[in-house]
């Protein structure tokens, strides 16, 4: 390797020339141990998400209430009004990175806070009551502990990593309901909207001035349930000008798409983000890694690798199959997997593959590789 691992990943998401493609997994999704040792010795490299600031309601008392038969409620009380949602707990919840359990799973949100149009009122109160504060700590610490294992990105926290609508969208309203009441109550809908991004734009300033690698600003862009008028309307202009403040500060911007995102495809490539954050390979995704290279000239994609069920014999055939349509191989970081924890031996399958893969990839290269794992 001419590159050690952190400058490979920096190179390539710069836009750059790594010396190969650099492959990865995030920290609460690895298995550390004899597997995991192996594949770090292969090349992997390792990312961590720390947040860049606290995040504070004074005014919103938030309390979890055991509901015997049902799920966790979590309880929001404000002078506006009250307000509740039911959360799925795992067990050993917390022993790893945020709310993941032992095998890299996450409790999870079944319901959104909206029951009738009077809660938009509530929800208005919950974003406007928002305080933040720069918080580099455990940035700094990530930063070192990593060394050059890999980067550090920060993200925006709060109950999700979302944008405005996909806030409302995913984390305090639900699809159906957000769908409904953008027909039957558009104007309650915006005005949360508004007040939401007011409140996002205050910590800006803390997230482009962090010492991090790059910044994630969410989302979960879906085009099942993200249309594109809503994308255009919603989506784009606030990335956009995000990224305008980013760049300014020199620094790396990417954003979560690891739903289907065919039917969005032109107007992502309108997004000034520098990174597509897990963008998944048909026939979990449905648009093919090869195409959205060719739609997304300026863009690197990470890659989420979401195969391993097949098995190692066939992971091989699948994974080599997806390397020969990326042929020369530039722009793509591949992750082991953005969504859980691996089968031990796929990912000693995907780790030789991967540590094979030096630029440019070549259909020679790819059948050497073929012959020798």
């Amino acid at each position: 390797m001419t590159m050690n691992k952190r400058e490979g990943l920096l190179a390539t998401v710069g836009g750059g020339e790594a010396d190969r493609i650099p492959f990865v997994q995030e920290w609460p999704y690895l298995p550390n141990g004899e597997a995991e040792l192996e594949a770090r010795n292969m090349g992997l490299s390792l990312y961590y998400r720390m947040p860049a600031y606290t995040e504070v309601r004074p005014n919103v008392e938030v309390t979890r209430v055991e509901v015997p038969g049902e799920a966790v409620r979590v309880q929001y009380d404000t002078p506006a009004g009250s307000l509740w949602q039911p959360f799925h707990p795992r067990p050993f919840t917390g022993t790893m990175q945020g709310v993941h359990d032992y095998k890299g799973i996450g409790s999870y949100l079944t319901g959104g806070m909206v029951k009738d149009p009077g809660d938009y009122e509530v929800l208005k109160f919950i974003a406007e009551d928002a305080e933040y504060a720069p918080h580099y700590e455990a940035i700094q610490d990530f930063r070192e502990i990593l060394g050059n294992e890999g980067i550090v990105m920060t993200f925006k926290g709060d109950i999700g990593f979302h944008a405005p609508y996909t806030t409302l969208l995913i984390d305090w309203v639900g699809a159906k309901r957000l769908i409904i009441d953008q027909y039957r109550h558009p104007e309650l809908v915006e005005e949360v909207l508004d007040v939401l991004a007011s409140s996002q734009r205050k910590f800006w300033p803390y997230f482009v001035d962090a010492p991090a690698d790059m910044i994630m600003y969410g989302d979960h862009i879906d085009d099942k349930f993200i249309t594109p008028p809503n994308f255009e309307k919603y989506i784009l202009p606030f990335h956009n000008d995000f990224c305008r403040l980013a760049h300014s500060r020199g620094k790396y911007t990417c954003i979560h798409c690891d739903g289907g995102l065919a039917r969005l495809k032109d107007l992502i490539a309108d997004l000034e983000h520098d990174v597509i954050h897990a963008i998944t390979p048909p026939p979990v995704g449905n648009l093919d890694i090869a195409e959205a290279l060719e739609a997304w000239p300026d863009k690197v994609l990470w890659v989420n690798y979401e195969y391993h069920s097949l098995g190692p014999k066939a992971l091989k055939k699948h994974l080599l199959a997806l390397l020969e349509s990326m042929i020369p191989g530039h722009r793509v970081v591949m992750d082991v997997s953005t969504e859980r924890w691996v089968p031990l031996d796929t990912l000693r399958m995907f780790s030789r593959i991967m540590s094979r893969c030096t630029l440019p990839l070549t259909e020679k290269k790819i059948q050497a590789i073929r012959r020798s794992v």
